[in-house]
C-alpha cells in the first residue's frame, strides 16, 4: 500500500512538472513574437504652403506725454482751477499758490533796482563832468579814470537787479500753475489749504493720449527684419491684444528702435504708435502686441506636438523610406494656430513623427498609421 501511493504521487508530480515547462515555453514564444512586433507611430509629410503667421510680444502702453505737475514756488495752494479728469490745453491756468511772499520778494529787489539805477544816473554824470575838466586840464586823469570805473560798476550793479527783478517776476507769474502740455489732467494729489513746496510736492498729472507708443522688447537676432519693417518692406500688421483676447481695432506701426542692446537679456526695444480715438488705451496698461503676416508659400510647418524639445535643442524623429526612426535637429520658428514653422533641418516631402514619440527611439522600424498625411493644412485656409 505504501509502494503504490509513493508511485501515484511521483506520476502526478511529474505531470505538474511537464505543464510548467510548456507553460514556460509559451511565455518564452510569446515574449518572443512580443520583441519582434514593431510599433506603430502616426506620421506626416513635410508640404510646403502659405500660412499666416500671428506672433505675439509682450508690451507695455507709454503715453505720449505724461508729465507731473510740481511747483517752482512754495505756499499754500490757494485755489483749484481746473475739474478732475477734464482736458486741459497747454497754457492754461490749473493752480493758484499763495503769491504773497513772491509778491513781496518782487517789490523788495524792483526797489534795489531803482536805487541802482539811480547810483548809475549819478555816476555818469561824474564822470562826464571829470571828463569834460580833464579837456582843460583842470582834473587829474586818474580821478577821471576813477570816476568811470565807479560808472562800470553802477551798470553793473543795474544787471544784477534787473536779474533779480526778472527772477521774482518768474516766482509771481509761476505762482499760477498752468499746463505745460495738452492732454487729460489727473486727480489731483493735495487740497485748497495744504502747503506746496517748490520742486517737490506732487499736485498732478497731465497725460497726453494721442498717440499712444507701446514698447516691447525683440531677440537681437529679429533686428535685421524689424528695421526692413520700419522701412515699410513687407506685409506685417500690428495690433494690440487685450487680457480677455479681445483686439483693439486700430492698427499700429512701428516708430522706432532702440539704439542699444540690452547686455543682460540680448533684446532690444521696439516701439510702436498706435492712434487712441475711442481713448481705450491707457499709458502704463500691459498688454500683448500682436504682428500678423503671411509666409511664403515655400513656407514649411509641422504639428507642433511633433516638436523635441531638450535643454536648448530642438529636434524631431523623422522616418526613412525602410520606416527606420532617425533624429533630426531643426530651428524652429514661429507658431501659428497648431503648427510650427521650420526655419530649417527639414525639406520638403520628408516625414516625420507626430504621434507615437514616446514608443520609439533612434533605429527603430515602425509601421505607419495610415498613409502619412500631409504636415498640416496651412493656417488661415
Amino acid at each position: 500500500m505504501y509502494l503504490i501511493n509513493n508511485k501515484r504521487t511521483f506520476y502526478v508530480a511529474g505531470m505538474i512538472l511537464c505543464v510548467a515547462c510548456g507553460n514556460s515555453k509559451k511565455q518564452q514564444q510569446q515574449a518572443a513574437m512580443m520583441g519582434k512586433m514593431k510599433p506603430t507611430v502616426v506620421a506626416a509629410e513635410v508640404v510646403p504652403a502659405v500660412y499666416t503667421v500671428a506672433e505675439k510680444f509682450p508690451a507695455t502702453l507709454l503715453a505720449h506725454d505724461v508729465v507731473e505737475l510740481r511747483p517752482d514756488v512754495s505756499g499754500y495752494l490757494e485755489a483749484i482751477r481746473v475739474q478732475d479728469g477734464s482736458n486741459v490745453t497747454k497754457g492754461q491756468a490749473l493752480y493758484d499758490i499763495d503769491r504773497s511772499r513772491a509778491a513781496a520778494a518782487y517789490g523788495q529787489v524792483a526797489a534795489t533796482q531803482q536805487q541802482a539805477e539811480a547810483d548809475l544816473a549819478q555816476k555818469t554824470r561824474d564822470y562826464e563832468r571829470y571828463k569834460s575838466l580833464l579837456e582843460h586840464d583842470a582834473i587829474s586823469k586818474q580821478t577821471v579814470d576813477q570816476a568811470y570805473t565807479a560808472m562800470l560798476t553802477s551798470q553793473a550793479n543795474v544787471a544784477a537787479a534787473k536779474a533779480s527783478v526778472a527772477k521774482a517776476g518768474t516766482d509771481v507769474n509761476h505762482a499760477i500753475v498752468k499746463a505745460p502740455v495738452t492732454g487729460k489732467i489727473g486727480i489731483v494729489q493735495i487740497k485748497v489749504g495744504d502747503i506746496v513746496n517748490a520742486g517737490q510736492t506732487l499736485i498732478n498729472t497731465i497725460v497726453n493720449e494721442h498717440p499712444m507708443f507701446a514698447d516691447m522688447d525683440i531677440p537681437q537676432s529679429r533686428l535685421p527684419e524689424f528695421l526692413r519693417i520700419q522701412k515699410g518692406q513687407g506685409d506685417e500688421k500690428f495690433f494690440i491684444q487685450f487680457g480677455d483676447g479681445t483686439r483693439y481695432g486700430e492698427e499700429g506701426k512701428v516708430l522706432t528702435i532702440n539704439n542699444i542692446v540690452d547686455a543682460q537679456t540680448g533684446t532690444v526695444r521696439v516701439r510702436l504708435v498706435f492712434q487712441n480715438k475711442d481713448d481705450m488705451l491707457k499709458s502704463g496698461m500691459s498688454i500683448v502686441v500682436v504682428m500678423q503676416y503671411g509666409t511664403p508659400a515655400t513656407q514649411l510647418a509641422i504639428p507642433a506636438k511633433a516638436m523635441i524639445q531638450n535643454l536648448s535643442e530642438t529636434s524631431v524623429y523623422t522616418i526613412s523610406k525602410d520606416n527606420v526612426i532617425g533624429a533630426r535637429d531643426i530651428v524652429p520658428g514661429a507658431i501659428t494656430d497648431t503648427m510650427l514653422l521650420i526655419n530649417s533641418g527639414l525639406k520638403a516631402g520628408d516625414r516625420i513623427v507626430v504621434e507615437g514619440i514616446q514608443r520609439v527611439k533612434p533605429g527603430d522600424t515602425v509601421n505607419i498609421a495610415g498613409a502619412g498625411a500631409p504636415a498640416g493644412a496651412p493656417a488661415g485656409k
